[in-house]
């Protein structure tokens, strides 16, 4: 008898048939007999335990037939009530064991319970329902097969991961196709993710992805940094699968299937000319996909998540979480920064140049820094774009520059709106100087010069100077600064005389007296 009462303190202790047969070197089907006898029995294992030898062999050799067929039958006529109970955010076979318990002091014990749960769930096919804790956990894993898209201009085919994640209580899914599965890849995913469910989870669970575990261990795997950090910022508990156990996930590898055949398919037969309109397309798919009624039970993907998940998940945080980088450059003589990563260029005040920096970057901002004093802000050029482009800041440059960039930016429109500003007679002289010449740059100094006569004799002087050459059908730059100077446009009612032209050269009459 002292036999059974330390098989039966191993299998309490340890929870396991198995690891108590190895240790006491029997069978399994003698410890899981011995364990059902007691187990039958209206006391916990830890009561049972705690009697002397003789009741202990009383119990267990007792038949508890009558006993076990009136707990059956209780438990029969509550079964559908608990499972429907279940579907409840927060309801636990724990939970409701207490509450049977209470109503039912000599039913059975916890174990029990459970598996008579278990094996109810498995008839009646509710793995789904039962097995998984509502907004507890989003699975995630790439898909095994690749998307692409086109260079429109090149034609060069660039393929692409789809990175695939779901809430296993509803299979609610979203997936989205990605350049790598480079960490910096994997985070955006991620983060693409929880925006797409709007809330949290308490647990994100992936297979051993490079980019999300360094370490692979069946106890405690080793996370990469960058998703240790990713984990604090939204309070995710980090868990990663066994090595090799695809039923671990069994959910986000069905979802993987149901992308095959609901987002590939469907678009097997288009032609994507960018990552975005590729990622366009999928959402509408996977729309599609959430919203389908399933075919045997009610709802669909997202109306159980809408119902059961959703309100008890946690809200997103203010701010997505985003990979900080860091890199040395030193300011180059056309005071620009270079990020190698990308291959771009990043201006700076330009009294900077020749200084040593440092470069904060992540995915949509640059921060340049010297002697740990920030002196610029960028938005980041498109990571994947073609390299050697330069971001610069009008203020950054010295004014020599910015002079000589402004005039490499001249068009009609700009002029023609500036002269608009000082009047429709100013706007016509700038008209007819744009259309006097063969090429169209050529006139820019010209239309130039006359917006400068505005500073330098008012607005108002210009425009009556602009009529009297209206009057005439004719206008030159020089015409109207000779009118400015000669102050003709302040004289009323004598006419211009063009035949000579207006110039110092042109001597009077009061010369020849």
């Amino acid at each position: 008898m002292d036999q059974i009462k330390t098989l039966l303190s191993n299998y309490l202790s340890s929870g396991s048939i198995k690891a108590t047969a190895r240790q006491l070197k029997v069978s399994k089907n003698t410890v899981r007999e011995y364990v059902r006898r007691a187990e039958a029995h209206s006391m916990d294992l830890s009561a049972l335990l705690a009697l002397d030898e003789e009741a202990l062999s009383l119990i267990i050799h007792t038949p508890q037939g009558d006993q076990s067929d009136r707990r059956a039958s209780v438990f029969g006529q509550q079964v559908d009530y608990w499972l429907e109970e279940l579907r409840r955010p927060g309801v636990t076979r724990e939970l409701l064991w207490q509450e049977y318990r209470v109503a039912h002091p000599g039913g059975y014990s916890c174990s029990q319970f459970c598996e008579h749960l278990r094996r109810q769930i498995g008839h009646r096919d509710l793995t789904l329902a039962l097995e998984h804790e509502p907004g507890k956990v989003l699975m995630v894993d790439f898909a095994g097969k690749k998307m692409q898209w086109v260079d429109e201009h090149s034609g060069e085919v660039h393929v692409c991961e789809v990175l695939v994640a779901v809430l296993p209580f509803s299979q609610y899914s979203f997936c989205i196709a990605l350049p790598s599965q480079c960490l910096a890849d994997f985070i955006h995913g991620l983060n693409q993710s929880l925006l797409f469910l709007g809330a949290l989870p308490k647990i994100l669970l992936s297979d051993n992805l490079k980019a999300y575990v360094s370490r692979a261990d069946r106890y405690e795997p080793t996370f990469t940094q960058l998703c240790e950090q990713l984990g604090a910022h939204y309070q995710l508990d980090l868990q990663a699968t066994r090595v090799a156990r695809p039923k671990d996930k069994a959910s986000v590898e069905n979802a993987v299937t149901q992308v095959y055949r609901r987002i590939y398919a469907p678009l097997r037969q288009e032609v994507f000319h960018s990552l975005q309109s590729l990622n366009e397309s999928i959402i509408r798919q996977l729309e599609l996909h959430n919203t389908q009624p399933y075919q045997k039970k009610a709802g669909s993907r997202q109306s159980l998540y809408q119902q059961y998940e959703l309100p008890v998940m946690q809200p997103l945080p203010a701010d997505l979480f985003e990979v900080k980088k860091i890199a040395k450059a030193k300011i180059q003589r056309n005071y620009h920064v270079f990020l190698g990563e990308e291959k771009n260029f990043y201006s700076v005040p330009w009294q900077h140049a020749g200084k040593q920096a440092e470069v904060l970057y992540t995915d949509r901002m640059v921060e340049v820094y010297v002697d740990q004093k920030r002196i610029a802000t960028h938005q980041r050029l498109f990571l994947r774009g073609s390299p050697n482009r330069y971001q610069t800041r009008e203020e950054h440059m010295p004014l020599h520059h910015l002079e000589w960039k402004k005039a490499q930016g001249y068009d009609a429109a700009y002029f023609l709106e500036q002269a608009r500003i000082l009047g429709p007679a100013t706007q016509w002289a700038v008209q007819q100087v744009l259309l006097s010449r063969i090429h169209e740059p050529q006139a820019y100094n010209s239309c130039k010069g006359i917006l400068q006569l505005a500073k330098k004799h008012t607005p108002e002087r210009l425009e009556q100077a602009a009529k009297r050459c209206q009057d005439v059908g004719k206008t030159t730059y020089s015409m109207l600064k000779r009118i400015l100077q000669l102050k003709l446009d302040q004289v009323q009612g004598q006419p211009l005389q063009l035949s000579l032209g207006l110039h110092e050269n042109i001597r009077g009459s009061e010369y020849y007296q």
